[in-house]
């Protein structure tokens, strides 16, 4: 086109808008504001609902990767539970070996059943008396599945018994060690509400045993569900499989169609769509913990530690609870295992420390005898720089590091051994006390205590609640004595919870206890009240010195 046919057509229009009039410009100049305004709202729209998708189906892929974790987990506790029945030597079946037996599968909260076979699989014992009583046809005639270790394998139990299925150990040929699972609970609150009437997850063994189930595909919004999710695991022969139905899906996080349309209108297609963004944007589990964090949400609780056997309180362990603004408080369960594979555990780690610190500054700084413990990951205390961070938490609360105990737990083990042995030796060297939770299970043994060096040894649990009626129990709290005395450690026994426990543990010589015989984990206020109800005279900052009375 030339400049001569433009000058042309302008005058054109020119003259258009002329002969229109005023009103009848302002009329036209309305309508191309309004069609330019829907066009690009329509745009920002259709941009916003492409966007919801893909964090949608990225949140949705989060979830069944949550799904496949708590099943792996659930399996992983069945495993440790065969792992301590087999441990010991002799009769499996004898009414000692059954009781505790009933004691994995009441600690264990997934485990329902744990049985003994011989190697052709007939059920010889079993810690429910109606097992033993029906027959193992259903057990024996159903498919196996192995596991990465080809001495376990998997085992649905269908139709019959649906939602459960059992992890069999095989021991050198000589007899088989099995445990009942059920796992729907783990699932129920997998899916957010907008989603739970119209989405179904699955825990599938080998191609086509479902074990575990939240919804059914037949209760879908339509005959095959808009997103569908599987993800394997790579140690054991389990799926888990999810799926949304297409309208819940299409109307999860979408927002009001209006508000997107007028964001359009009015702000343009670039501006609208960095709100939409903003104010769409699904929020995932990861970023619910991290916030939580950030708000302080997350607080700790504090369970005293005592001497033996006058009780007498000497220090205590710092716990975390997660108490939402709506009061309601979420377990460590639900979030520590998000946590650690999120990496978020060092930030709430050390967010607890300076809550807890802060807290007790009045206590640690007027009572120097007592200690207090945290819980500190292998992954966190192996960081870059994590030495360095705690000392300057601990400088500003005006305590020593003397007071701060180190608990490393046993959730999950050391990936370079050599350098947490050196991380140790530099903490011991800064004044800091190393402590190792649950010792005797998990990943904590004595080989952890010949190169960590300990000055505080923690005796799991499951020893303390039958001392003085297992011998085995019996013997490994002796030995553990005898090492803690001969390095200079202190002995601390967990879950104590009744008077013989403390009489038993006294006799044999630990120094030291907790658990619910004396109290439960308790907030500040609470805490603070139990201490003064115990001795202690004050435990504010402006009230001087806090020793307890004599």
């Amino acid at each position: 086109m030339s400049i001569q046919s433009s000058s042309v057509n302008a005058r054109g229009t020119e003259n258009v808008f002329r002969i229109l009039g005023a009103r009848s410009r302002r009329i036209v100049g309305i309508g191309i504001v309004v069609l330019s305004s829907a066009l690009i709202s329509i745009a920002t729209w259709l941009l916003q609902n492409e966007y919801v998708q893909q964090r949608n189906t990225a949140q949705l892929e989060e979830l069944a990767r949550q799904v496949l974790h708590r099943t792996e987990l659930a399996i992983d506790y069945a495993v440790i539970s065969l792992g301590d029945v087999i441990s010991p030597t002799g009769d499996l079946c004898h009414p000692q070996a059954l009781r505790s037996l009933g004691e994995q599968v009441f600690f264990r909260g997934a485990v329902k059943e744990i049985s003994v076979h011989d190697p052709g699989g007939k059920l010889l014992c079993s810690t429910q008396a109606a097992v033993e009583e029906r027959t193992v046809d259903l057990w024996t005639e159903m498919a196996e599945f192995a596991a990465l270790n080809p001495s376990i394998t998997l085992q649905p139990i269908q139709p019959e018994a649906h939602g459960l299925f059992r992890v069999l150990w095989r021991v050198n040929g000589s007899y088989t060690v099995s445990a009942t699972l059920n796992i729907d609970m783990l699932m129920f609150d997998i899916f957010p509400a907008a989603l739970r009437d119209d989405a179904f997850a699955d825990v599938v063994i080998g191609s086509e045993h479902v074990v575990a189930r939240f919804g059914a595909v037949t209760n879908l919004s339509s005959s095959s569900p808009a997103m569908t999710f599987e993800v394997d695991a790579a140690r054991y022969p389990i799926v888990a499989r999810l799926g949304v139905g297409e309208r819940a899906f299409a109307g999860w996080n979408a927002g009001s169609a209006s508000t997107k349309l007028v964001l359009g209108a009015f702000l343009g297609a670039a501006l609208g769509g960095l709100i939409a963004r903003a104010a769409f944007r699904p929020v995932g589990p990861v970023e619910i913990l991290r916030s939580a964090i950030q708000a302080r949400e997350l607080v700790p609780f504090y369970q005293p530690i005592f001497a033996l056997p006058s009780q007498k309180i000497v220090g205590c362990e710092v716990l975390v609870r997660w108490i939402r603004t709506d009061g309601t408080i979420v377990v460590p369960d639900q979030f520590i295992p998000l946590a650690e594979s999120s990496g978020l555990v060092a930030l709430m780690t050390e967010n607890i420390i300076e809550q807890a610190l802060r807290q007790l500054r009045p206590l640690l700084r007027h009572t120097p005898d007592f200690k207090v413990a945290f819980n500190i990951s292998p992954s966190h205390f192996t960081s870059r720089d994590f030495l360095d961070r705690l000392d300057r938490l601990v400088d500003q609360s005006g305590c020593t590091r003397q007071q701060v105990v180190l608990e490393l737990t046993e959730r999950t083990s050391f990936d370079d051994m050599s350098f947490a042995v050196t991380v140790a030796g530099t903490a011991s060297d800064r004044g800091y006390c190393i402590s190792l939770d649950d010792t005797g299970a998990g990943h904590n043994g004595l080989g952890h205590i010949q190169d960590l060096r300990p000055s505080v040894i923690k005796i799991d649990k499951k020893f303390v609640d039958v001392v003085s009626t297992d011998p085995t129990a019996d013997a490994i709290i002796e030995v553990l004595v005898r090492l803690a005395d001969r390095i200079g450690a202190t002995l601390v026994a967990e879950g104590v919870e009744h008077e013989h426990q403390v009489t038993a543990l006294s006799r044999f010589g630990v120094h030291q206890a907790q658990g619910y015989l004396v109290s439960k984990p308790l907030n500040y206020e609470t805490f603070k009240t139990f201490l003064v109800n115990h001795g202690f005279r004050s435990l504010n900052e402006s009230d001087g010195v806090s020793q307890p009375q004599r």
